[in-house]
């Protein structure tokens, strides 16, 4: 769950020096606290990572003081147990230390060192993922493997077309046995049948799903919690670090920069799409009252057409602005793209076939959707005069295309182009800091700064954290937030 930030976190940083605390409770399977790792750890590290399915990662040394860190079913060190670590400092006006939880985490790797009669055993933890992502197993069941399973685990591994995607999800969390979680409501259907082969893991399954549709990311929180929700943008997000707090607890600041893995132009390439036997094909059309209209004898009311049947028809004319479509002369239904917009004028072109989707959205209303022509397919130009990449800015367009297959409509195709290039531009005009350690800071949220170099101040995005609890300082990486990106605009009214 998101931290509430209080004004006692803001005096803590305002204090200067820090007086530092650490602690690490050990769990059962069941999460409950039946011993402590204070006193024992002699160093460690924690780091968060936007963009690692794993966010968050903790790594400690440990002084071996008995048999109980042994690795063993009843030692401190086994499968079952979990890791839970806390950043204290002390609060002078409050006189108390003040805790926060940085995550849960399980053991992943162990290592002993013996030094004269110095013993050190260091630890290598992920956060709960590392249970879903096959690090330490993760795997869906097969059909009929055990009895009386969820729904998920039995039907061959298969999550039906026409699914809501929000309840796919938590039928899979109830499925890992996963019961604290925020899904956010995507609101699309599973657009086609996901099927997955014997041996996938959980996460398998979530990156599927997630790919459907552009900007969209699963994790867990320092909580423990799985949560499911849209990339921010930032455009709607508060400003957790003003530029006066942020100039007090920076110590130093790196601005490197590369012109690797920059591309302004991203193409990518969608599913081929192909006609099943319960699918239909018209290759006339007629074109009157901005109605697309042609004739399929099987059809005698829109109640004989299957929900997610695919439709293909040539199209004889180009289209004016929000057309609609009918079969048979049926009442007339609107044609919308994959964002259920109407469409905009010409984006049909005469002499082409194009194949759609037809969609019964509620008990009263149906439409048919745009997928696209044989592929789908999205191109996405970066032109924000602000974006110091962009096309305008270097003169020339630098292009990576892109197979993304589990994209079924054009729309879908255009919106991950658009992200993708945000990605390979925005996210790459990075600042580097060190700073004060601010423990309840999280990646993908927002801070004001203005940087030694430039003097120019402005809000950034948390793309990186890492820390050694003894330092007292962390590294944070910072990519620039800017309004005019249209993957920003585009989205500050969703």
């Amino acid at each position: 769950m998101a931290y509430e930030v209080t004004q006692t976190d803001l005096s803590i940083l305002r204090q200067g020096e820090q007086e530092i605390r650490l602690k690490v409770e050990l769990l059962n399977e069941n999460f409950k606290i039946f011993d402590s790792l204070e006193g024992y750890i002699l160093n460690d590290r924690y780091s968060q990572d936007s963009e690692s399915l794993q966010r968050r990662s903790y790594s400690c040394d440990l002084k071996v003081m008995n048999s109980t860190f042994i690795i063993g079913k009843d030692k401190k060190i086994w499968f079952d147990k979990r890791i839970r670590v806390f950043y204290g400092v002390k609060s002078i006006r409050e006189n108390k230390i003040i805790w926060y939880q940085l995550g849960v985490f399980c053991y992943i790797s162990m290592k002993y060192t013996s030094t004269g009669a110095d013993r050190t055993l260091s630890l290598t933890c992920g956060d709960l993922m590392s249970l879903y992502d096959g690090t330490l197993n993760g795997q869906l069941h097969g059909k009929g493997s055990i009895p009386d399973a969820p729904d998920y685990a039995v039907k061959n591994l298969l999550i039906p077309a026409g699914e809501d995607i929000r309840l796919a999800i938590i039928g899979t969390l109830k499925a890992a046995g996963i019961n604290q979680y925020i899904v956010e409501d995507i609101g699309k259907p599973i657009p086609y049948d996901l099927t997955f082969s014997t041996g996938a893991v959980y996460s398998d399954v979530w990156t599927k799903i997630r790919d459907l549709y552009d900007s969209w990311e699963f994790y867990f929180d320092a909580d423990g919690a799985f949560i499911w929700r849209q990339v921010p943008t930032g455009f709607h997000e508060p400003v957790t670090l003003n530029d006066n707090l942020m100039q007090s607890i920076v110590k130093d600041e790196n601005a490197d920069m590369k012109f690797s893995d920059i591309y302004n132009v991203t193409e990518v390439w969608g599913k081929v799409l192909e006609l099943d036997r319960s699918d239909r094909y018209a290759d006339t059309s007629i074109y009157t009252d901005n109605t697309y209209r042609i004739t399929l004898d099987s059809f005698t009311s829109w109640q004989d057409v299957d929900n997610l049947t695919q439709i293909a028809f040539k199209v004889s004319s180009n289209n004016l602005n929000a057309p609609k479509f009918t079969i048979n002369n049926f009442a007339p239904i609107p044609i919308y793209d994959g964002n259920s917009n109407p469409l905009q004028p010409e984006n049909l072109k005469a002499d082409n076939i194009y194949i759609f989707r037809y969609r019964r959205i509620n008990a009263e209303q149906n439409a048919l959707f745009l997928l696209g022509q044989f592929q789908c397919y999205g191109r996405y130009v970066e032109e924000s005069a602000e974006c110091p990449f962009s096309v305008a800015n270097i003169g020339y367009e630098i292009i990576k295309s892109i197979d993304y297959d589990n994209l079924s409509d054009d729309a879908a195709c255009y919106n991950q182009a658009e992200f993708l290039t945000y990605k390979s531009t925005a996210m790459m005009d990075t600042i580097n800091l060190t700073t004060l350690v601010v423990p309840w800071l999280e990646v993908n949220t927002k801070v004001e700064y203005t940087p030694r170099y430039n003097k120019i101040q402005g809000q950034y995005i948390v793309k990186n954290i890492n820390w050694s609890t003894g330092e007292g300082v962390m590294n944070v990486t910072l990519y620039k937030f800017l309004e005019s990106f249209s993957y920003v605009y585009n989205r500050k009214n969703k």
